[in-house]
């Protein structure tokens, strides 16, 4: 027959709990993250090499802001001489058309930096989002001159 001493030195109770409070840990974090990876789907814009190469900037993101009341264009600049052409005309800025109702936001407050423009920096344009033209979730067409950018989806 085995003897089973009547007292545990405390020293291993320590370690014991230490141990099994270490395993809880490792058990709850692998149910807790160890499960199947969900991720939204990824946002992404289409590209006209054309368009780019015409205003020397890419067009990066639209998205609905200001509690509904002004559309977010976000560009980043490829070439800076042809994108400073962009930004100074404030009397012919892209359109913007909700190719599902075909409503227009067309009003735009272009963020004039006050600086040089830097390749690969992002700027944006504020256009006022009038009758709800465009809302989350619609894809709209980006209009400048002949060139059309479309199926953007809008934030």
């Amino acid at each position: 027959m085995v003897a089973i001493p009547s007292r545990i030195p405390r020293r291993h109770v320590g370690r014991a709990v230490l141990l099994l409070l270490v395993l809880a840990l490792v058990a709850v974090s692998i149910v807790r993250f160890g499960g199947d990876a969900s991720a939204r789907q990824g946002y992404t814009v289409p590209h006209d090499g054309q368009l780019e190469a015409t205003l020397g900037v890419r067009f990066t993101q639209a998205a609905v802001v200001g509690d509904g009341g002004l559309v977010e264009l976000r560009y980043v600049v490829l070439d800076t001489q042809k994108a400073s052409a962009f930004q100074n005309d404030t009397k012919h800025p892209p359109r913007l058309r909700n190719e599902r109702s075909g409503k227009l936001a067309w009003r735009a407050a272009l963020m004039k930096q006050g600086h040089e423009l830097r390749p690969g920096q992002s700027y944006y344009l504020l256009y006022l989002n009038a009758e709800s033209a465009i809302k989350r979730g619609d894809r709209i067409e980006i209009t400048s001159g002949p060139r059309r950018l479309a199926h953007v989806p809008v934030r």
